[in-house]
C-alpha cells in the first residue's frame, strides 16, 4: 500500500500531502518538474509549507492510479499504510459503492508495492 498523509481526489483533480515536500522549496521544484509532462497532467502546483502538492490531470488521457503509480516509481510516495479512504467515486454513487471501489483500488495499490 501507499502512504501519504492526505489525500483528496476528483476527476481532474487530486490532492495529496507528500512528506519530502513539506520544507523544501527545491524538492518541491523538483517534483514539478519531474511529472508536469506527463502525459494528462496539465498542472502541478506543490506547497512547500503544507507539504500539499495539487495535480490537475485530464481523466481521459491519465488515471488517478497511474499519477499514484508515477509518484510511488519517483520515490515521492512510500511504502506503508494507505490512501485509499480518500479516493473518490462518482458522483451520486451508493455508499456499498463507494466501498466496493475502495476496495478494488486497495488491490490495485497493493498489487503496486509487490
Amino acid at each position: 500500500m501507499i502512504s501519504t498523509n492526505y489525500f483528496h481526489a476528483i476527476d481532474g483533480r487530486m490532492r495529496l500531502g507528500i512528506p519530502g515536500v513539506k520544507g523544501s522549496w527545491a524538492k518541491a521544484q523538483e517534483l514539478k518538474d519531474r511529472i508536469i509532462h506527463y502525459r494528462g497532467i496539465n498542472d502541478v502546483s506543490p506547497n512547500p509549507t503544507t507539504g500539499n502538492v495539487l495535480i490537475v490531470y485530464d481523466p481521459k488521457k491519465v488515471s488517478q492510479y497511474d499519477i499514484l503509480k508515477r509518484l510511488y516509481k519517483l520515490g515521492y510516495l512510500q511504502d506503508g499504510g494507505s490512501i485509499v479512504a480518500g479516493l473518490p467515486v462518482s458522483a451520486g454513487g451508493s455508499d456499498w459503492g463507494s466501498a466496493v471501489a475502495r476496495v478494488a483500488i486497495e488491490v490495485l495499490f497493493s498489487a503496486l508495492v509487490l
